[in-house]
């Protein structure tokens, strides 16, 4: 069995046959019969017999897993095995596991800031879009007003499309966004680590909710922008 980072950074499925070469240069050929989750460093795992039998030796066994209890003191139990005789070295998992789990955090922060460019990207080009729209059917809402259409009926002949053009752009932009997240993190490859790449249902929800608060605020915003235009201007129409 291979860890599913380096298969994929190999190219590697399983039935294929790889080839192993030890520090020492040995060579053994090995069909994979399957694939691992890991996300901290590469492993290859392998059976006794089967070394035994392409190596014509006894497996030595020189790394040995030990297991706590979650109320044990780690570092106290590092410290004592580092005093047997024959141990080398010791790894404490759960400190590996802090150290990259800090450097993950640490890429929170660049998400907050994407999150909040793109949230007021959507405002802005919201905005500007309503904007335009109003500036050029003052006309038009001038006649509206003329005819005896009622503030929140104005209201809603104008920014009913922004929120249709919203919620399209809400299901066109989700697809999208899914496999742009899918590309970039393929394109985040680093050796020792594997990404566990999803998103959360939850966070489409947002997306789209977030979206249409936008669409909602804005609509409301520029309600005294709507509400100022003259009845006058329906007067001023060229033919």
């Amino acid at each position: 069995m291979i860890t599913r980072k380096a298969a994929d950074q190999l190219g590697i499925s399983v039935g294929d046959t790889v080839t192993l070469q030890d520090e020492d240069g040995n060579t053994i050929t090995l069909r994979v019969s399957g694939l691992s989750r890991n996300f901290i460093y590469n492993y290859v795992y392998m059976n006794k017999a089967d070394y035994e039998e392409q190596m014509g030796e006894e497996a030595q066994y020189k790394t040995i897993w030990v297991n706590v209890s979650e109320n044990a003191d780690v570092h106290r139990a590092s410290a004592s095995l580092m005093q047997l005789e024959g141990v080398s070295n010791v790894t404490v998992n759960a400190d590996t596991m802090e150290r990259f789990g800090s450097m993950m955090e640490s890429l929170n922060m660049i998400v907050v800031v994407i999150i909040i460019c793109a949230g007021g990207l959507a405002f802005i080009v919201l905005y500007n879009l309503t904007n335009i729209n109003i500036t050029e059917r003052i006309r038009e809402i001038a006649t509206i007003k003329v005819l005896g259409f009622y503030k929140n009926e104005t209201a809603s002949y104008v920014f009913r499309e922004n929120t249709v053009l919203a919620l399209m752009g809400t299901l066109v932009g989700l697809p999208l966004g899914m496999l742009l997240h899918r590309f970039v993190m393929s394109q985040v490859q680093i050796d020792m680590v594997a990404f566990d790449v999803q998103v959360l249902p939850v966070s489409y929800l947002y997306s789209a909710v977030l979206t249409m608060l936008f669409a909602w605020l804005i609509n409301r915003f520029m309600r005294r922008k709507l509400d100022r235009v003259s009845m006058t201007e329906s007067l001023k129409s060229v033919d």
